[in-house]
């Protein structure tokens, strides 16, 4: 029998061809239809939000417009969150999407404080992946060729035609329509936490960069501050002593404004406030008047002592954080206008205008906006900051 079976293995009949045929075009069939099945019966709210795990962001979205709304289309998990094509895209999705039920048995999200904890990278993975397609799935129910413009509201009417233009994604301006958006600020906090570990062993030999708000001082271990030095501010280095650093501030100051120490002339970059003692210790230029505002500005510099302490060698790094700090926290409702898009002093105002909607503590709002200066479309000329 052994002997038969293999002789038929090895050299097998026209019949035993059609069998192996007609059994490999049942198993296709089978198989199909079982992958078929495994993937319509997935692709559903009911099965996304049968896990616990669930229950938090299926809140989030029975308050959203997606759920309920005046006309009574519902867009679900799915329609969000699964293209519905090309097919590939659609299968790719399915196949990653089985990482969740390992990270389900793992209970890596099983309670609400886990939850929230991963709350921002759980984000930022749809954000990317919804950037990298061009927001697809939301594109399949909204579209700018067949928007009215017109009759939406009057934001909309503002800013569609600038995302036309401009190539820009539903999920540029469309963060946290669905789910509530996570907390930004653990990631600015562990990103500048990155930046001083990466700054605490730069060589300060020639400048250093301020990378917070931080005081300074007349002498070498001075208990009074004789004032404070702006994020972003740089330093001549002049000479080092233990954990202290002798160094020259330059900047700076208009007429009447003695105490505060400015990045340019004629730009309210904010570079230093000094005490009055401190102010009267500056050293002071020639006088020049700006053409066009008739103000009169001096070149001023000063030397002070300051801890080595939060201290950069380069603004590489630094405007590298605060890049990504102004892009992170800006994205959340609209693209992050381009650097250059506004003068220099307009840029404090558009922050101004923008401190309610944003995540960013008081010393990340003020760094953010000497990033903006530095880089605006008349940005100034300071060595070693651009």
């Amino acid at each position: 029998m052994l002997k038969r079976t293999w002789q038929w293995v090895r050299r097998p009949s026209r019949m035993a061809w059609s069998l192996i045929f007609a059994g490999g075009i049942a198993a296709g069939i089978v198989g199909w239809g079982g992958f078929h099945y495994a993937m319509k019966s997935t692709n559903n709210m009911e099965y996304c939000v049968s896990c616990h795990e669930m229950e938090i962001p299926f809140a989030e979205y029975k308050e959203t417009a997606h759920f309920r709304n005046q006309s009574g289309i519902q867009a679900n998990c799915t329609d969000c969150h699964v293209p519905k094509e090309p097919w590939g895209a659609y299968v790719m999705t399915k196949i990653i999407a089985t990482k969740d039920l390992y990270h389900h048995y793992m209970g890596t999200i099983d309670t609400p404080e886990k939850y929230e904890e991963r709350r921002l990278h759980m984000a930022q993975m749809v954000w990317d992946r919804m950037q990298a397609n061009d927001s697809r799935t939301c594109r399949s129910c909204h579209d700018f060729d067949t928007m009215i413009i017109s009759e939406q509201s009057e934001r909309a009417q503002e800013e569609h035609p600038k995302a036309m233009a401009e190539g820009n994604t539903c999920i540029d301006c469309h963060k946290g329509i669905a789910h509530t958006l996570p907390d930004m600020r653990q990631a600015f906090a562990a990103a500048f936490q990155d930046l001083k570990e990466q700054s605490a062993d730069a060589e300060l030999e020639t400048a250093a960069y301020a990378l917070e708000t931080m005081p300074f001082f007349m002498e070498k271990d001075g208990e009074r501050p004789a004032g404070k030095l702006l994020p972003a501010t740089r330093l001549e280095v002049l000479a080092k002593d233990g954990d202290w650093l002798r160094a020259r501030v330059s900047g700076w100051r208009q007429e009447g404004a003695d105490p505060v120490m400015y990045g340019a002339i004629g730009q309210r970059i904010l570079t230093a406030a000094m005490t009055k003692p401190a102010a009267e210790a500056v050293e002071q230029g020639e006088a020049q008047v700006v053409e066009g505002t008739g103000q009169t500005w001096f070149p001023v510099s000063l030397e002070v002592w300051v801890p080595q302490d939060n201290l950069a060698g380069s603004i590489d790094p630094v405007w590298d954080y605060a890049g990504s700090l102004y892009r992170a926290d800006c994205a959340v409702c609209h693209p992050a206008h381009h650097t250059d898009q506004f003068l220099a002093n307009q840029w404090i105002g558009q922050l101004k205008a923008m401190e309610r909607f944003s995540q960013l503590n008081k010393d990340q709002n003020r760094l953010v906006l000497k990033y903006l200066q530095y880089h605006a479309k008349d940005a100034p000329d300071a060595p070693g900051m651009m």
